[in-house]
């Protein structure tokens, strides 16, 4: 994994008598240190002694000594080779300016300008990334120190905007009022401040060290070295080359932004369609976190420009997936509206499975939309239950979709399954036989829903409410405010809090005096006495009938006689006690079970 982990002086890295070089692939990120930064690295430099560390870095070296030459892809250390590179330079625009310079100067100087340039040939001893203008930006700062080696880059609007500018006007300012003197010595403190190199073979031996290594890096993410590996590959290819591959892996990025969707999207790729032959990476029978760079790097070196391909193609469908609006650019409206209603469980297991089935209903010259519509509403009610129940647990879902589709596989193959309508069906008897027993489910509905599962709840709640809704009366009950909260919140009809005000102690004990809080702990957070309200603050604790008819400055009534279904009967009722919550936790038990059930008696 390792090959080599040694201790060596920055005079090392920028030796103006070697020939290595080091880069940043343009497809890595952006250079992201900041004040902070820069001012810790310089203070650190400037108080400390000789030998000051300034952590690690990881390079991957396919060459038996990667001193002795070539270029480097840095893998971790853009940061700090980035601000080196850019104190080199300032400390350049300084020394040059010495009036009295005597020939030990002058050699100091040219040094100084090899450590920067490549003596043998003056190219760049380090690239930085050209994510945001970073390359370019440097290359300006390089073309205003030596004019004869480097050629000013064109149309660098808003240059003195960005980070590397920032942080080379920054070390400019540090560095004005020293003498020449205090700059030489700076400059050997920079030298010899000591970096670790840690060699490896590979992005994915690079990747497995980022788990242990805690530095002033940024770490990079699976998606990131497979992408350095996949691009760095299509680079060797004349007929696709790094722009277009470039290009079209920020058009991939674009479809899904979130790392983390990144990388479970390559993860479920792999483990839903690694049955065909040109997909398999031999002894990965699934793809995790710690060998997904594995999986990948065995597939690129086989088939880069197909694995490309397929990532952009099935990226699409995936994105699809996850975004409401592409979803009915794609499919139609009520497909958009079931995949959203399984977004909002947080079903994230299911994507793997509804990809294939993407797949599957295309090969089969089957209704793509329809299959996904159908797919995604059966697998809504199975995880809305799965939730509420935590059954099966959580780290058995991963796994029992790929068991699905492999069981649903045999089946086309035997011919046992030939239809959309057999399909959907076998998968729903499968679904159901891994689902909770409905009388646990019926407890569940009966008990605290409330704290077993709120997001589970607040999910049943509105889909009661909408089946009721009509095109006059229809309110966004997934509306978001301006800070991101959601408006329409779960609400306690009994307050859940405890010291109940007078009132409802004695609505609550009528006869039997000291049981309201008893009443309390039983019935608060049951499904009877939860309904939805915008105005949760605005009706805390305050009694029943207050609640019930509070309206607001305009006259708008905002307690329960607000027009939603789920406060009909509550706008019409005097008193609320332990029977009435009991007698609507019964009602509303059945109409969830009407429309959630994966049961067709229930």
């Amino acid at each position: 994994m390792i090959q080599d982990v040694k201790a060596f002086p920055v005079s090392f890295y920028f030796n103006p008598d070697a020939a290595t070089s080091f880069f940043i692939p343009k497809y890595q990120r952006e250079y992201v240190w900041g004040w902070s930064n820069w001012d810790a690295l310089f203070n650190d430099l400037d108080e400390s002694p000789s030998g000051h560390f300034l952590g690690s870095i990881i390079c991957v070296n396919g060459q038996k000594d990667s001193m002795a030459g070539g270029k480097l892809e840095l893998i971790d250390g853009q940061q700090r080779f980035t601000t080196i590179s850019l104190l080199f330079c300032a400390l350049y625009d300084k020394l040059k300016t010495n009036p009295e310079p005597d020939d030990d100067f002058n050699v100091e100087m040219v040094n100084l300008k090899n450590r920067i340039f490549i003596k043998a040939n003056n190219q760049w001893r380090f690239e930085p990334s050209e994510q945001m203008q970073n390359k370019a930006d440097f290359q300006r700062i390089l073309s205003e120190l030596f004019p004869k080696l480097v050629t000013a880059p064109k149309g660098l609007a808003n240059f003195g905007n960005r980070r590397i500018a920032k942080a080379y006007k920054y070390f400019r300012e540090r560095l004005a009022p020293l003498t020449i003197s205090q700059a030489v010595a700076l400059l050997e403190k920079l030298k010899s401040a000591i970096l670790v190199k840690i060699e490896v073979q590979s992005h994915s031996d690079a990747f497995m060290l980022f788990e242990s290594i805690n530095n002033r890096g940024i770490p990079l993410s699976a998606i990131d070295i497979i992408k350095n590996n996949l691009l760095a590959e299509l680079d060797k290819r004349p007929d696709y080359g790094i722009d277009r591959a470039f290009d079209e892996w920020k058009d991939l990025i674009e479809l899904l932004p979130d790392p983390v969707v990144q990388e479970r999207f390559l993860r479920q790729l792999y483990n839903v369609f690694n049955y065909l032959k040109r997909v398999e990476a031999r002894g990965c029978s699934r793809a995790t976190r710690s060998n997904l760079i594995t999986i990948y790097d065995t597939l690129l070196r086989k088939r880069p420009v197909w694995l490309f391909h397929a990532l952009q193609s099935q990226g699409k469908i995936y994105s699809a997936l996850l975004n409401p609006a592409a979803a009915k650019d794609q499919w139609s409206e009520v497909t958009a509206a079931n995949l959203q209603d399984l977004q909002r469980l947080g079903a994230a297991p299911a994507y793997a499975f509804l990809l294939w089935v993407s797949q599957v209903a295309r090969s089969q010259v089957w209704d793509e939309s329809k299959a996904l519509s159908q797919m995604a509403w059966l697998l809504t009610k199975w995880f809305f239950w799965r939730n509420l129940t935590d059954m099966p647990p959580t780290r058995e879902l991963d796994p029992m979709f790929v068991e699905l589709i492999g069981e649903l596989l045999q089946e086309m193959r035997s011919q046992s399954i030939a239809k959309l309508d057999e399909f959907v069906k076998h998968a729903s008897d499968w679904l159901l036989a891994r689902a909770a027993p409905e009388d646990v489910c019926d407890a569940r509905l009966k008990g605290n829903v409330y704290l077993d599962n709120y997001e589970s709840t607040r999910f049943m709640l509105c889909k009661l409410e909408e089946m009721h809704q009509t095109r006059e009366n229809k309110r966004d009950l997934w509306a978001h405010d301006t800070n991101d909260r959601p408006v329409f919140t779960v609400e306690h009809i009994l307050p859940k809090t405890e010291n109940l005000g007078p009132g409802w102690v004695a609505m609550l004990e009528f006869n039997s005096k000291g049981t309201a809080d008893a009443i309390r702990q039983r019935c608060a957070h049951q499904l009877g006495n939860l309904t939805l309200s915008g105005y949760n603050s605005k009706l805390g604790t305050m009694e029943f009938m207050k609640k019930r008819d509070r309206q607001n400055d305009k006259g708008d009534f905002i307690g329960y006689r607000n027009g939603l279904y789920l406060n009909a009967d509550l706008a019409q009722r005097t008193e609320w006690n332990e029977a009435a919550m009991t007698a609507r936790t019964d009602k509303m038990l059945k109409e969830v079970k009407s429309i959630l059930s994966l049961r067709s008696n229930s």
